[in-house]
């Protein structure tokens, strides 16, 4: 059932990215929302050594047209002759920057990864606080980053990428998904050191966690609202929170 699954979600995840991919309208929507025209403190990554302020213009300027070309045409379809046209500039600073075309969209998505957690820190678990406080503090955290429509369109083509190129695929693995599951399973592991939850098993504990929040997420994914319509996101991130607590508590 498990196996069955896992292929059913890799076929649809696969079909959504290859229409959004073609579709005019699809990149149309890509462009839109994941514009990257006022891109802030871009990552060094894949430099050798510190940038100058002109260097980092160019980083920026290199990123920004990859962003466009490859959400408009796709990743496959735009060759480094195009990117260079389109901004200016030349082959060997993408060499010098980020290795080849890969690695653009590899620096692309640890961007994308470190904006997010940069001004989504963990919640701070502070004396007094509720477990019941902070993982709902969290799960709205995971609920906007799941339903934000720039990071959706991001995923639809990392996805559709990553297929082809294993490196990419763990990369986004572990700059995202992986790195949210940690911060999660620390907290629960915390909880029950202090005996607040009965969570011997923090990790595997954490992907449930995530798992009961990507329901909005895979509407999204496929165009539709991230809830229906008698649904509220408040008291759902709640109901949420409650039933997934109430699987840790002790047994009397």
């Amino acid at each position: 059932m498990i196996l069955y699954c896992t292929e059913q979600y890799i076929f649809l995840t696969r079909a959504v990215c290859t229409f959004f991919a073609w579709n005019q309208l699809g990149r149309s929507i890509f462009y839109e929302f994941f514009s990257m025209s006022n891109v802030p403190d871009i990552p060094q990554t894949n430099c050798t050594g510190a940038l100058t302020r002109r260097g980092m213009e160019r980083r920026a300027s290199l990123l920004q047209a990859a962003n466009t070309l490859f959400l408009e045409k796709g990743f496959n379809a735009v060759s480094l002759d195009d990117i260079v046209q389109f901004c200016g500039g030349s082959k060997a600073a993408i060499y010098q920057y980020f290795g080849n075309k890969k690695g653009l969209l590899a620096a692309l998505f640890e961007y994308r990864c470190e904006k997010f957690f940069k001004s989504n820190p963990p919640p701070q678990w502070q004396p007094g606080q509720s477990l019941h406080e902070i993982m709902l503090l969290t799960a709205k955290s995971v609920y906007t980053a799941f339903t934000d429509l720039e990071n959706i369109a991001f995923m639809r083509l990392v996805v559709e990428e990553s297929q082809r190129d294993p490196e990419l695929a763990q990369l986004a693995y572990d700059s995202g998904p992986r790195r949210g599951l940690l911060i999660v399973a620390n907290l629960l592991e915390r909880a029950h050191a202090q005996n607040e939850i009965d969570c011997p098993h923090p990790y595997e504990s954490a992907t449930l966690f995530f798992g009961m929040l990507r329901h909005a997420q895979w509407r999204l994914l496929v165009g539709l609202s991230p809830l229906e319509d008698h649904l509220d996101a408040d008291h759902y991130l709640k109901y949420l929170v409650e039933r997934f607590l109430a699987g840790h508590r002790h047994s009397s």
